[in-house]
């Protein structure tokens, strides 16, 4: 009997088929981890890669729910557009700390330029 599984299902394999190797490397470059994930699941993928120790891990997504201090520092945020990468915090006025809720920010346009 043959079982297909979906494409996030699949995803999600293969991505546990290269965590289990990542503490191996010292540099991780994932783009668009969460393509086919649920928000929830992409929060967990989030929180499991946080954990891994002496590896530098980049990841991209279009999903800003998962712009969230609890997730990460305000200083680990990054935007990429007109083929130039800035730091959020380069991009308002505003000081960033961990009590500001960066989605809202975003969505309201905080990060549009100074």
């Amino acid at each position: 009997m043959f079982y297909r599984s979906s494409t996030g299902t699949r995803s999600l394999a293969l991505f546990y088929y290269w965590y289990i190797r990542m503490e191996k490397a010292s540099f991780v470059f994932i783009d668009e981890f969460d393509a086919f994930y649920h928000f929830e699941l992409s929060e967990s993928v989030q929180r499991h890669l946080k954990q891994i120790s002496g590896v530098q891990i980049f990841t991209t997504t279009h999903n800003t729910d998962l712009m969230s201090n609890d997730l990460l520092r305000p200083d680990s945020y990054f935007l990429l557009e007109n083929n130039r990468i800035q730091d959020i915090s380069e991009l308002t006025e505003k000081e960033l700390r961990q009590a500001h809720n960066l989605q809202k920010m975003y969505k309201a346009g905080a990060f549009n330029g100074r």
